[in-house]
């Protein structure tokens, strides 16, 4: 089966049948589970195992091989620093309830894309659902910088807008040196990849939507088609021609 995303402001939930990932990494945090079988994974800090459900930290390199098994994948934008005052105030990723499982299958049966387009606030549930079960008591974080806040709300506000540091610096009434340092702090990425990470979340919306990869790469900042391939596979670990509208 292709890739069904089902792609909301801080979250995105995958469901597909994964063969190799290839190794890689992203801003935000991972969780998974197997639907029918179970699935390969490699960590670069303890080996590869076989799991039915396996959660990622942000910026975490890893790789998937699950032949053909049937994988839901849950993605959480909620930043490497809320993440790690979480994790030392205790937080463990959980894998999903029997409930919960039931929920994902349903979703994932034959012709059910077509049902959840009609009600996309079901879907957006059943992933703020799994992230309170998985992640619990984490949520997101405004910057506690109001000069940080005002360049993040002009990026939300405008993300496909050619920023640089420079540009989002002069909206922080910052200078460009101590922009990136502070933005580095408060976000746990440096400027130019977060700003990669928000045109690939624009890229993932346009192709669910149904627009071709070239056209989607244009319209996101990137060289051509073969560009953000590269990225897209680097970063979210698949291709984005896998990726297809509801059905």
């Amino acid at each position: 089966m292709p890739a069904r995303l089902h792609f909301f402001r801080e979250r995105a939930l995958v469901l597909t049948r994964t063969a190799d990932s290839g190794w890689h990494a992203h801003r935000a945090l991972q969780a998974m589970v197997a639907l029918d079988e179970d699935f390969r994974v490699e960590r670069d800090d303890v080996g590869a195992s076989t799991s039915r459900f396996a959660a990622f930290a942000p910026m975490e390199r890893h790789r998937i091989r699950g032949g053909d098994a049937l994988i839901a994948y849950l993605f959480f934008d909620v930043g490497p620093r809320a993440w790690q005052a979480w994790r030392e105030a205790g937080g463990e990723a959980r894998a999903p309830e029997p409930a919960l499982l039931d929920a994902l299958r349903a979703l994932a049966r034959p012709g059910a894309n077509a049902e959840a387009g009609a009600e996309a606030g079901a879907v957006e549930a059943l992933a703020a659902r799994w992230c309170a079960e998985c992640w619990p008591g984490l949520a997101v974080q405004a910057p506690a910088d109001a000069r940080l806040k005002r360049a993040l709300e002009a990026l939300e506000a405008e993300p496909l807008a050619p920023w640089t540091h420079r540009s989002l610096a002069e909206r922080a009434h910052l200078s460009p040196s101590r922009f990136q340092v502070l933005f580095r702090e408060a976000t746990g990425l440096p400027v130019r990849n977060y700003l990669l990470w928000r045109r690939l979340l624009e890229a993932t919306a346009r192709l669910q939507a149904g627009e071709g990869v070239t056209a989607t790469a244009h319209a996101t900042g990137f060289a051509d088609a073969a560009h953000l391939s590269r990225s897209f596979r680097r970063i979210i670990g698949a291709a984005p021609s896998s990726l297809s509208p509801g059905r």
